[in-house]
């Protein structure tokens, strides 16, 4: 039985944006019968697609050589892990292309440089001829690139456990009582997830895309409460409580706005009376908060996990509180393009119905601190 393998070092993003701008991979094949012809395949469609940029193979050659592998020896995991850290790569795709029945099979696992575990895996029946290899390359490679955006690193920002006061004395009646709250350490997106995340969701779910894309960083809209959670569970991760999202905007000191005290302004967020059209994900930095999430404030309201109920404060309990145990609608913060500068106050509170979306809603998705889940995209296997 001949066996070879084909090896994509992807790597690491070094932007902001890492989700969304193109991973450098490297194409690294044993020989053997067959594998130059793959990895053409493999190297074309993954060019073609824009998501991966590739790396000569005059560098893998040269690496290869530098840390004294043979060739062949490049099949060995840990040594592929090896090459992946020499050229400070975040993530490989590990290729195996081996004889089913007489016929050619191609299985990928995509393997985690920092931590060596297996993320993914996919598999493709080759068939015997040129024709049936195109195919099932073409097929294996579709499935890499519609996943490629839920690969790359998203930017996650911690934020230390704490008190502080929750809802406004000045504010409209669901925002009262104004009452003392403690949250326990966790991990919020530092950016709203955007269209191309969820789009990339959407297909590696065997689901329809929502439209063609343009500009990728814009937030994914028109996401009902449903779905968002799902995509937030493919990644290991979950909605923010209405808690946790109000404590990331305000801060212990339960500032008024995310930045702080200055009334909204262009420089710090998008609401009505501008454009109305949604910014690109971190188009305005001083719209921050001193940890660094962006586009709190306006832009595109944002789902969290709670059940809408406008008396719930007066019962909140003190410790990590996770909102009503039922309701009609889910509770929607933020404020967005549409809706004037008062309604950007880090308290002010709103609903939407959970099973619909809407063009000015969209999410970002948070974790506990303590929290390992492997997300469960990345538990699948195809094939």
């Amino acid at each position: 039985m001949r066996i070879f393998f084909i090896y994509l070092l992807a790597l690491s993003c070094t932007t902001s944006l890492c989700a969304q701008t193109a991973m450098q991979i490297a194409v690294v094949a044993d020989k053997g019968p067959r594998t130059d012809y793959a990895q053409a395949l493999l190297e074309a469609e993954l060019q073609r697609s824009g998501q991966f940029a590739l790396v000569e193979r005059e560098r893998i050659a040269e690496t290869i050589k530098e840390l004294s592998f043979q060739q062949s020896g490049v099949t060995d995991q840990s040594n592929a892990v090896a090459i992946g850290r020499h050229l400070n790569v975040h993530k490989i795709f590990f290729a195996q292309t081996h004889r089913v029945g007489g016929q050619y099979a191609l299985t990928v696992k995509i393997v985690d440089i920092e931590t060596n575990q297996v993320q993914r895996t996919e598999s493709e029946n080759l068939g015997t001829s040129q024709q049936d290899m195109q195919t099932g390359v073409r097929r294996l490679a579709s499935r890499l690139i519609a996943t490629s955006a839920l690969l790359a690193p998203l930017e996650m920002i911690s934020i230390p456990a704490g008190r502080f006061k929750m809802g406004a004395e000045h504010g409209l009646p669901d925002e009262k009582p104004v009452h003392q709250v403690s949250v326990n350490s966790f991990e919020i997106d530092r950016y709203e997830v955007t269209r191309i995340a969820y789009e990339s969701f959407l297909v590696s779910q065997g689901r329809k895309k929502q439209a063609e894309l343009r500009d990728t960083n814009l937030p994914a809209v028109n996401v009902s409460w449903t779905d968002a959670v799902g995509y937030c569970r493919s990644r290991g991760a979950r909605l923010p409580t209405e808690a946790e999202w109000e404590y990331a905007a305000r801060g212990p000191n339960s500032r008024t706005y995310p930045w702080g005290e200055t009334r909204p302004s262009a420089p710090f967020a998008r609401f009505g009376g501008q454009e109305r059209k949604a910014l690109k994900i971190g188009s305005l930095p001083q719209g921050a908060t001193p940890e660094g999430v962006l586009d709190l404030a306006g832009n595109v309201a944002e789902w969290v996990q709670d059940w809408w109920d406008p008396g719930y404060y007066a019962t909140s309990p003190v410790a990590d509180p996770g909102g009503p145990t039922e309701g009609d609608f889910k509770v929607v913060r933020g404020g967005s393009w549409t809706q004037p500068p008062e309604e950007l106050r880090a308290t002010a509170r709103a609903y939407y119905n959970m099973n619909r979306g809407a063009g000015y809603i969209g999410f970002r998705c948070a974790r506990s601190a303590a929290t390992e889940t492997q997300p469960e995209f990345l538990q699948s296997s195809s094939g």
